[in-house]
């Protein structure tokens, strides 16, 4: 695996003023949320990726609920307070403190605090989770209608991601298998669109 430092030459060690997207970082200005790689699996299958994460303050950063049917994830403190609602239970977190979310687990992670949020986390496995981000995350970026948790709002290109993506995420909320034969219907008629998932100006 590769490691990255979370400080560059100049001794940077968190987002401010930093470009939205380089080699390393990338961020999602509509959902308040920034991200640095700071480990690459070199088997995507079998390794974990891990990362540093910025949440803005503001009480609602953080991804709508979700399911990741095959990767454990966990995320530690560093500064602020993270709240997480896992499988029905809600619980708030500080520095020093450790959240872990098995696969399989409806969850959703937020700034819970008044300040901004700053996270250590990781999947494991890694999969494609670094250019799904990149994808989403430059939509949103770009002008793509997003939800506030940055999310695309284009049910066909989501379709489309999905369709690629689908052994990453899932909305919380519908059976996963629904929610597959739902992408198996549309993705084709968001390819007929024009939709596709090169998004080469996106990808690492």
């Amino acid at each position: 695996m590769t490691a990255r430092t979370p400080a560059d030459e100049d001794g940077r060690d968190r987002p401010t003023g930093t470009p939205y997207v380089d080699d390393d970082w990338v961020r999602s200005p509509p959902a308040g949320k920034t991200v640095l790689f700071t480990e690459r699996p070199d088997d995507p299958d079998r390794d974990p990726l891990r990362f540093e994460m910025w949440l803005d303050a503001d009480g609602s950063h953080g991804p709508m609920a979700h399911v990741h049917p095959e990767q454990d994830e966990f995320f530690e403190v560093v500064a602020g307070r993270l709240g997480v609602s896992r499988e029905g239970t809600t619980t708030e977190y500080g520095p020093g403190e450790r959240a872990e979310i098995p696969a399989g687990d409806e969850h959703r992670f937020w700034n819970a605090g008044s300040t901004e949020l700053h996270l250590r986390g990781g999947v494991d496995p890694g999969l494609r989770t670094e250019t799904f981000m990149r994808i989403t995350y430059g939509l949103a970026r770009d002008g793509e209608p997003v939800t506030p948790s940055g999310m695309v709002l284009n049910l066909l290109r989501v379709a489309v991601l999905l369709a690629e993506f689908d052994d990453m995420l899932y909305l919380a909320g519908a059976p996963v298998t629904l929610q597959r034969l739902g992408v198996e219907l549309t993705a084709p008629l968001g390819r007929l669109l024009g939709y596709d998932n090169e998004y080469r100006e996106y990808r690492p």
